[in-house]
């Protein structure tokens, strides 16, 4: 049915572990804790899944990862009527498939700076990610043209998304279906027998995902950039005049590739890796300082790490926020993911809320 416990490597992982364990469940009028026992009952069940239940499955931070399911029905089915969702607490970043179009909308940064926010709806939306590693739901949207039947009239429908997620650890995942039948009576299905999941595996990033294969970086305001370590070591080339970086491999290989012409600053944030780790709150109330102090005296500065979207992310996140007191933490949020790809640490939100409160 659905997990009940996650383990992160450093961290306990418990059942009762703070305000963790999920969101509110998923509940339903009816509700069928296994395939045999929807098939008899509803002529509906969840045929297959990927990753598979049960089973083990394996997958890197920052890699996408796909997630499927399959509803098999005796008789075809009213789409708009049904919906999909994986059961999980990965902590993770669902897979952005626009970018937003910045419009002429202002919101003063100070009395003299100003930056570009997005002026559309999907800025407003409440955040579909999960940097807290709680349980929650992520919906599957229907796969076009998935639909296929054979000679005894079965038919079977293809849901999907893609995540990424951002800490590694080992974690539970489960699926269930729900709609709503004529009589307005909504039915849940779930895949499997309680605790009957599948267990998967994070492992640290792949070093040739797409974020540190090859130079990149992204611009967040007039003079602020967001990049990976193969930008901070092309940083002179690139035209950058102060580097603010996260990652102390990149450090020692920079003292031998950039000249005294560059400004830099070291910072090393003493957590791991990934979204499960919150950043002290002394370190993040630093960063926002020497970011306002440098901001009026160069022309292009790089704030970067390994792959230019983890602390990256979120320094520049508390960046936006700290100086807009008018911004709520996700749009703060909003405004630097839709200009990069990255991710928020756990705890980020209510930090800054702490440390720069809002009226």
């Amino acid at each position: 049915m659905y997990a009940t416990e996650t383990k992160v490597k450093g961290r306990k992982g418990v059942a009762g572990e703070e305000e963790k364990m999920e969101e509110e469940r998923p509940v339903s009028d009816m509700e069928y804790c296994s395939a045999k026992d929807a098939w008899e009952k509803l002529r509906i069940r969840i045929k297959w899944t990927d990753p598979p239940i049960s089973g083990d499955a394996s997958t890197c931070m920052m890699s996408p990862l796909t997630i499927k399911l399959c509803i098999e029905c005796e008789k075809p089915i009213i789409l708009r009527n049904f919906s999909a969702f994986v059961w999980t607490s990965v902590y993770h970043q669902e897979a952005k498939t626009t970018v937003n179009k910045p419009s002429d909308k202002i919101v003063t940064l100070s009395s003299t700076r100003t930056i570009v926010v997005e002026d559309c709806e999907q800025f407003f939306k409440p955040l579909q990610d999960n940097p807290k590693g709680i349980y929650r739901e992520i919906e599957l949207k229907y796969k076009e043209d998935s639909r296929k039947w054979d000679e005894t009239g079965l038919t079977t429908y293809e849901f999907s998304t893609v995540v990424f997620p951002t800490s590694f650890g080992e974690y539970r995942l489960t699926y269930n279906v729900k709609y709503i039948r004529p009589d307005n009576v909504k039915v849940m299905v779930w895949a499997n027998e309680f605790q009957d999941d599948c267990r998967l595996l994070v492992n640290d990033p792949d070093p040739g995902n797409e974020w540190m294969k090859e130079i990149s970086f992204s611009q967040m305001t007039q003079n602020m950039f967001l990049g990976n370590y193969k930008s901070i070591l092309a940083a002179e080339d690139l035209g950058f005049d102060a580097v603010l970086n996260f990652d102390p491999e990149t450090e020692m290989e920079a003292d031998s590739v950039l000249s005294a012409n560059i400004t830099r600053a070291f910072q090393a944030m003493e957590v791991g890796t990934g979204s499960a780790f919150e950043l002290p709150p002394e370190k993040i109330q630093d960063l926002v300082k020497w970011l306002w102090n440098v901001y009026p005296k160069y022309q292009k500065i790089l704030i970067g790490d390994r792959d230019g979207i983890s602390h990256a992310g979120s320094a520049m996140t508390s960046y936006i926020f700290a100086n807009n007191p008018n911004l709520t933490f996700e749009e703060a949020y909003r405004y630097v993911s839709s200009r990069r790809f990255i991710y928020c640490h756990k705890g980020l939100k209510e930090i800054l809320m702490e440390s720069y409160p809002r009226d």
